[in-house]
Parts: C-alpha cells; structure tokens; sequence
C-alpha cells in the first residue's frame, strides 16, 4: 500500500516538472557558450597572432564555468559548421578564427537555425 502511494507521488512530481521549460534553456546556454568560445579564441588569436588557435575543453570548462560535457557539446556544434576541428590530442582543438573576418556565420543550435553575429575587431 505505501509503494503504490509513493509511486502516485512520484509519478505527479514527474508530470508537473516543467520539462518544455528546460530545452528553451538549453538552446539559450548552447548559443552563449558558442558566443563565449568564439571570443576566446578571437581573443587567443590577437594575442599570439598565429593561424593556429588550439584551445583546451578543461581550460575553457574552468574558465566559463561549464561541464567538460557542455563544452565538447558546444565545440562538437562548431566543429560542425567548420569553425572548429579535432586534434589528434585528447580534450584539445583547433579553432578557426583566422576565418571569422566575415560579418556573420549561421550557427546550428538543436536543429533550429539561428544567426550569431561575429563581431569584427577594429584595428
């Protein structure tokens, strides 16, 4: 008798949970962490002025905050639209900044298209 009581329980919590809610969220963090590694790697290559920018899923997980997880995901979605790539190293990529002297580049987030504006330093 109180295991089918704690199952009613259960299963209402699991029904009022605002599950809808959260993939919103998610969408919203996957574009700012896109923002967020774009920059830092912009910022990486005016610094050291080299084609290549590799930068590291710990380094950028501690710096932003972020799951290691969060991170490959975010890194994976730009690998996807060619402005990131895999090292033969594990947790270390290659960021295609030197390309991103374009006005803008069309991000893919969860299957929905959006535009992530890059913005162009001024020298």
């Amino acid at each position: 008798m109180q295991l089918s009581l704690f199952r009613n329980v259960v299963s209402h919590v699991v029904h009022d949970f605002p599950w809808r809610g959260t993939r919103r969220d998610t969408e919203a963090l996957e574009q700012e962490l896109i923002h967020a590694v774009l920059d830092f790697g912009k910022m990486k290559y005016q610094v050291y002025k080299t084609e290549i920018t590799i930068v590291d899923e710990t380094e950028l997980a501690c710096r932003f905050r972020e799951t290691t997880r969060a991170i490959s995901r975010t890194l994976a979605l730009l690998e996807r639209q060619g402005l990131a790539e895999r090292t033969g190293l594990p947790r270390l990529w290659k960021l295609n900044v030197a390309d991103l002297d374009q006005p803008s580049r069309v991000v893919s987030s969860a299957g929905s298209m959006s535009k992530a504006f890059v913005h162009v330093s001024e020298k």
